[in-house]
């Protein structure tokens, strides 16, 4: 029986040369027994195993030297797969050094967060530890700065910040932020009281809420139109990077605190309803109280002031508005006339010359001048013998004017209040002085007239260089007088006063009536 042994060259096995030395010398032994089997010699069976012998020892050798040098080429092989299968090992977020900043405050614009740093410059891990959403209303300060480079190479610049709310702090991104304060104010500056009024719609914060690194406003009460405003202290509102100044004003009604000093303006609140309301008390009082015995009557109605005049520009001028002072005190009782009917005769012809029935000829001219200016009757008296009294009575009622003045069993009356009507219309342009030349020379004649007594002294007595143009009368113990009055200011009103008894006669009381005039333009004026 032959033993076939295997070759193997295992870790750990007989180095490979003694194997084959002890395969040789088995071999060797086969080869003999098996000579002997077949009927050689010792001595040929000697020479032949020695032969195989070499042949094995050298067919071993190739063996070995071949098997050597596949294992040295599968190792090399194997070495090189290896290296060329294991990837790199990954790349980790790096930071430059912290670079310090001089103090700067910003705001946030966009959603992130704020993030702590670990690790050393080249192995950085980033923690979020702030929302931003979580401070829209305050302000971060910046102290440093880095940028991180991300494993694939973006480079971002972070800002190190810190909340002026409640000490937050971390690494943020620089783009996150814009430069500015925000919901901060600054310290409180005193200022020359001055008044304001309502420029626009605000709110007077009477509280801040927070500190004022971190400061938001609370408890506004609205502004009104009115009231005064006096300001006393100021101090600078910042709010996503931009400035407000605050004024710290009082109120006329006691309500205090900061309001943003473009919804003001410099000013004093006026009443002006209030302020009417109080002329024309003192203003009733006074006509009440001197035509209280029945011998008088007067009718006061303000026009509004020349455009453009001082009067107009005046901070108070609203006060003014046509009608709004006006008053009169027993303004509709009828009573005598006397030559103030020329007012209505000169509406009445005026009405004709609208419907082509009257003209500017010498002789109306002439009657027209005399009539207002000296105050002759003879051209008057010739246009109710013409036209006819009751006529011109309808006429006149139909303009909303006293509609019975005229009559042939009695002298001519009226009532203050509807000579104030005529001299509305003529001074407004109206009704039968709508032509603006006729109105012009009509206007003309009445500042030409002659008997200044009485409103024109009155006027000029409350205030030197009023201008009047008006028309009087008188007759037995009537004197009456009625006017359009402009004071130098460019302020303007009508005046009617009729008066009777006390004696008068002649001209003797126009004193009363320029002394009436003087005190009602002293009170409205």
């Amino acid at each position: 029986m032959i033993k076939v042994w295997s070759i193997s060259q295992n870790k750990g096995d007989r180095p490979m040369t003694n194997q084959l030395r002890g395969l040789t010398l088995t071999m060797t032994g086969i080869i003999g027994l098996i000579g002997g089997l077949a009927g050689l010699t010792p001595a040929q069976a000697a020479t032949t195993a020695t032969a195989t012998s070499s042949a094995v020892s050298t067919s071993s050798s190739s063996v070995v030297s071949a098997s050597s040098s596949s294992t040295a080429s599968s190792s090399s092989s194997v070495a090189s797969s290896s290296s060329s299968a294991v990837k790199p090992k990954p790349k980790t977020t790096t930071r430059t050094a912290t670079q310090k900043l001089t103090a700067k405050a910003y705001f946030s614009v966009k959603a992130g967060n704020t993030y702590a740093f670990s690790g050393d410059n080249a192995h950085v891990t980033m923690h979020a530890n702030h929302k931003l959403s979580n401070y829209t209303k305050t302000t971060w300060t910046a102290t440093a700065q880095t940028d991180v480079t991300t494993p694939k190479g973006q480079t971002t610049r972070y800002l190190l910040v810190k909340n002026a709310k409640n000490g937050a702090q971390g690494w943020v991104v620089a783009s996150n932020l814009k430069a500015g304060r925000n919901y901060q104010v600054s310290a409180v500056k005193k200022l020359k009281a001055k008044n304001y009024v309502y420029l626009k719609a605000g709110k007077v914060y009477q509280k801040m809420n927070g500190k004022a690194s971190a400061m938001q406003w609370v408890k506004g009460k609205s502004l009104t139109k009115t009231q005064t405003y006096k300001a006393t202290k100021q101090r600078t509102y910042y709010r996503q990077g931009k400035a407000y100044i605050y004024y710290y004003v009082t109120s006329t009604k006691g309500v205090k605190g900061w309001v943003w000093h473009k919804q003001l303006k410099a000013g004093t609140y006026y009443d002006v309803a209030k302020r009417q309301k109080a002329i024309k008390s003192k203003l009733q009082k006074y006509l009440n109280s001197v035509t209280k015995d029945g011998t008088a009557e007067v009718a006061f109605y303000n026009l509004s002031p020349i455009a453009g005049s001082q009067a107009a520009k005046a901070p108070h001028a609203s006060v003014y508005q046509a009608g709004k002072l006006a008053v009169n005190a027993r303004g509709n009782q009828v009573t005598t006339s006397a030559s103030t009917y020329k007012l209505y005769i000169a509406a009445y012809v005026l009405h004709l010359k609208q419907q082509h029935k009257w003209s500017w000829s010498k002789a109306n001219t002439k009657g027209m001048h005399d009539m207002i200016v000296i105050s002759d009757n003879h051209y008057p008296v010739s246009i109710l013998n013409k036209y006819g009294r009751t006529n011109i009575n309808h006429w006149l009622a139909s303009q909303g004017y006293y509609g019975a003045p005229f009559s042939s069993t009695r002298n001519s009356m009226t009532t203050a209040n509807s000579l104030i009507k005529v001299l509305k219309d003529l001074q407004n342009g109206q009704k039968a002085f709508s032509n603006k030349s006729d109105r012009a020379k009509v206007l003309k004649l009445m500042h030409q007239q002659i008997y200044r007594k009485g409103i024109p002294t009155g006027a000029a007595a409350a205030l030197k260089g009023s201008s009047v143009q008006d028309k009087v009368g008188f007759l037995y113990d009537n004197n009456g007088d009625a006017g359009i009055v402009t004071l130098p200011n460019g302020q303007r009103y009508l005046l009617a006063i009729l008066t009777w008894g006390h004696r008068q006669s002649g001209f003797s009381g126009f004193p009363r009536i320029a002394k009436i005039t003087k005190q009602v333009q002293k009170i409205v004026y």
